[in-house]
C-alpha cells in the first residue's frame, strides 16, 4: 500500500502527459510544415503528388550525396594528378595480377608506372580477342577475378562492334550518372532538385553471352536501377526500341510538364533531331496531351506500354494543351524556353556539332552544358565543369583510369614512345592510351585531344577526332576538323547556305558494279556528300534554285581550293597529279536522318550510340549516299 502512495505520489498527472503529447504533436507539424516548406524551395514540378515527390526526394538526393562523394575523389586527384594516377594503376595491377593474362605479363610484380610501360607494351582490341571471347564463353580469371557481368558492344563508327567486359557495368553507369548529374546541380544552382529532367534515351536491343552477362550497350540503363521519379517520361516509355516513337512519348511527357528543369541525352543531335520533329507532329502531341490518349501512330512491341502511357496521362490536360497549342502556333523559334519557362540547361555530348543550330532555333537563352567524354571501353573518362559557352574544354578523371600520351606526329608508330599526364604541352595534340580496371592495359583508343589548360594541377582538353576517321588516299591524313572546316568554307561562299551534315568515302571504297565508278579514272580522289540547308529569303520562300547551282563544278573547285589550302600535303598531291579533284554529290533533305533508320535497322548500332558515319567505310552506306543524292 505504501509502494502504491509512493507510484501515486511520483506519477506523472494525466493533464501533464496529455500537454507533452500536444507538444510533442506540434513539434512533428512543425517539422513538417518546414520539410514541406523546403521541399517547394526544390521547385517540385505540378503533376507530384505527395508520394511522387518524396520518391523522387529520395532518388535524386541518393544520387546527388553520392555524386558529390565521387566529385570530391575527383577534385583531390586534380590537385595531385600523377599521384592520383599511380594510385589507380597499382591497384589494377593487383587486383588484376593472379589471371591468366596476368600472370603472363606478371602483373603482379610491376611496383611503378615506369616499370609497367617497359614491360608492356600498346595495344589494340586485336591483342584482346581472344581473351575476351574465352571470358564470354564463361572462363573464370582470364582478365579479371571477378567474373564480368556485361559486355559492352562498341557502336562500330570505325569498323566492326567490339565487344569489352565490364567487371560491374551497373556500378559504372550508376557512378556515372551520380557524377554528371550532380556537376550538373552544381554548376546550375537555379536547378531545382525536384524538378524533373527529360532523359532521351532509346531502349536497345541487348542478349546474352554464354558466361551469363548481358551485351550492351555502353548507355543501355537498368531498369530496376534507374531513377524514374526524377524524369518526365514514365518507366514504360524507357522500353521503347524504335526512335521515332521514343522521341514522341519523350515530347508528350515532357511537354506535360511546364516546370521541366533541364534536358539531357547521350547525344545532342538526338534532341535536336527530337526538336525537330515536334515541329512536323506537335498537332498530334497536343490531341494526346489534351485527351489523355497516345495516338495509333505510334507503335509499340508490347501492348501494355500504351496503356500503362496512358493511364500516366492521367485522363487529359486540356488547359496545358491549350497553352502549348498558343506557343506552337507562333512558330518555333525559341519554343523551348516557352513551353518551360523554368528550362535552366541542356547537357548531352555535342559529338556532331549541332549545338550552334539548335541554340539559334530552340533553345535561345539557354545554357549547355557538355556531358563529359567517354567511350565503351571506360563509361566516364573526362568531365566538363564549365557551361560550354565559357569553356569547351573537359578535366580528366583521374581517378578512373591510368592514362598516357602519344604525339600526334608519333602516331603512325606501332610502339611510339608515351607521356604521362604531368608530361603535356599547352596546344599541343596527342593520341589517348589508357589502362582501366576490367582488363585492358595500355589500350590505344584511338582518340585525339587538344591540351587546353589547366584545371587545379590536371590538364584539361578538347576533342578533336578519331584517328580511324582520317582519310588518306595516299598519305594526305586529312582529319575531320580540317574536312569539315574546308566543306563549310567552301559551302559558306553562297548566301543564304550552310552545310548542314556531310560524310566522305576514298574512291577506293566505289564497286566497279556502280553507276559513279570511273573506268578511265587512274588517280584516286575523295566521295563527298553534303546535305544543304538553304535559309527562308524575304518572301518565304526557298531559294530551290541552289541546289541546282551548287551542283556544279563550282561547289567541287570551291571545295578543292578549300581543302588544298588547310592541308599542305593534299595540295602537293594535288599538284603533283597524284590526287584527283573531289566528286561532290548534294543529298536530298533529309538523308542523314534516313541514314541514322538504316544503320540502326541493319547493324549492331544502337540510337543511343549512334554517330554520323563521317567517313564511309562500307559498299552499303555508300550505295545509300548515291540512292539520296539529287
Amino acid at each position: 500500500m505504501a509502494a502504491w502512495s509512493a507510484y501515486q505520489t511520483t506519477s506523472t498527472p494525466f493533464g501533464s502527459w496529455k500537454s507533452i503529447w500536444s507538444g510533442f504533436l506540434a513539434a512533428v507539424a512543425s517539422c513538417i510544415s518546414v520539410l514541406f516548406l523546403w521541399i517547394l524551395t526544390l521547385r517540385p514540378s505540378p503533376q507530384h503528388g505527395v508520394i511522387s515527390v518524396l520518391r523522387h526526394l529520395y532518388f535524386a538526393g541518393k544520387s546527388y550525396t553520392r555524386g558529390k562523394y565521387y566529385l570530391r575523389k575527383l577534385k583531390t586527384a586534380w590537385k595531385n594528378p600523377r599521384y592520383a594516377q599511380d594510385q589507380f594503376l597499382m591497384r589494377v595491377l593487383k587486383e588484376n595480377g593472379d589471371t591468366d593474362y596476368g600472370r603472363k605479363f606478371k602483373l603482379k610484380n610491376i611496383v611503378s608506372a615506369e616499370e609497367f610501360r617497359k614491360r608492356h607494351s600498346l595495344t589494340t582490341y586485336e591483342d584482346y580477342k581472344p581473351y575476351v571471347e574465352r571470358v564470354m564463353a564463361g572462363e573464370q580469371c582470364v582478365m579479371t577475378q571477378v567474373m564480368p557481368n556485361a559486355f559492352v558492344q562498341t557502336s562500330g563508327t570505325t569498323g566492326p562492334s567490339k565487344y569489352f567486359p565490364q567487371r560491374d557495368q551497373r556500378y559504372l553507369l550508376t557512378r556515372m550518372m551520380d557524377v554528371l548529374y550532380t556537376n550538373l546541380h552544381e554548376l546550375c544552382p537555379r536547378l531545382g532538385l525536384l524538378q524533373k529532367k527529360l532523359f532521351h534515351y532509346v531502349q536497345p536491343v541487348m542478349s546474352r553471352a554464354k558466361n551469363g552477362g548481358s551485351i550492351r550497350s555502353a548507355f543501355a540503363l537498368y531498369e530496376d536501377g534507374f531513377m524514374a521519379s526524377c524524369y518526365t517520361t514514365p518507366p514504360s516509355g524507357f522500353r521503347i526500341h524504335s526512335y521515332d516513337d521514343a522521341n514522341y512519348i519523350h515530347l508528350v511527357f515532357t511537354l506535360l510538364d511546364p516546370n521541366t528543369g533541364a534536358l539531357c541525352g547521350s547525344f545532342l543531335g538526338g534532341i535536336y533531331t527530337m526538336m525537330k520533329q515536334l515541329e512536323q507532329c506537335w498537332e498530334d502531341i497536343v490531341y494526346d496531351i489534351e485527351h489523355g490518349t497516345i495516338t495509333e501512330k505510334v507503335k509499340f512491341d508490347d501492348a501494355d506500354i500504351r496503356s500503362s502511357l496512358e493511364q500516366a496521362l492521367g485522363g487529359g490536360h486540356p488547359e496545358r494543351a491549350g497553352e502549348l497549342r498558343r506557343q506552337f502556333e507562333k512558330g518555333f523559334n525559341g519554343i523551348m524556353k516557352r513551353v518551360w519557362p523554368n528550362l535552366e540547361v541542356l547537357s548531352a555530348v555535342d559529338n556532331a556539332g549541332s549545338w550552334p543550330d539548335l541554340k539559334a532555333k530552340y533553345a535561345e537563352g539557354i545554357p549547355f552544358v557538355n556531358l563529359g567524354y567517354g567511350n565503351s571501353e571506360a563509361m566516364i573518362l573526362g568531365v566538363s565543369p564549365w557551361f560550354h559557352e565559357d569553356n569547351h574544354s573537359m578535366v580528366f578523371c583521374t581517378n578512373m583510369a591510368f592514362f598516357e600520351f602519344i604525339r600526334h606526329e608519333d602516331s603512325n608508330e606501332s610502339q611510339p614512345k608515351t607521356l604521362l599526364i604531368d608530361e603535356l604541352e599547352i596546344g599541343q595534340e596527342y593520341e589517348i592510351v589508357f589502362t582501366q580496371e576490367s582488363g585492358l592495359y595500355r589500350y590505344r583508343l584511338g582518340d585525339v585531344i587538344r591540351i587546353t589548360g589547366n584545371h587545379f594541377n590536371c590538364p584539361t582538353f578538347e576533342f578533336m577526332y578519331r584517328m580511324g576517321l582520317i582519310m588518306n588516299l595516299r598519305y594526305e591524313k586529312m582529319n575531320q576538323v580540317v574536312l569539315k572546316a574546308g566543306l563549310q568554307s567552301a559551302v559558306g561562299q553562297w548566301n543564304d547556305m550552310r552545310l548542314f551534315e556531310y560524310a566522305v568515302a576514298e574512291s577506293t571504297l566505289v564497286p566497279k558494279s556502280s553507276p559513279a565508278f570511273e573506268e578511265t579514272e587512274d588517280m584516286p580522289y575523295y566521295v563527298i556528300f553534303l546535305e544543304l540547308d538553304q535559309t527562308v529569303n524575304k518572301s518565304g520562300n526557298k531559294e530551290t534554285s541552289k541546289t541546282a547551282e551548287l551542283a556544279s563544278n563550282e561547289i567541287t573547285s570551291s571545295i578543292d581550293v578549300e581543302l588544298r589550302g588547310l592541308n599542305s600535303i593534299y595540295e602537293r598531291l594535288r599538284r603533283s597529279g597524284a590526287i584527283s579533284h573531289p566528286r561532290v554529290h548534294i543529298l536530298k533533305p533529309g538523308t542523314f536522318e534516313d541514314l541514322k533508320q538504316h544503320v540502326v535497322n541493319t547493324t549492331n548500332t544502337t540510337a543511343n550510340q549512334y554517330k554520323v558515319p563521317q567517313r564511309l567505310r562500307t559498299v552499303d552506306t555508300l550505295n545509300f549516299m548515291f540512292d539520296h543524292a539529287v
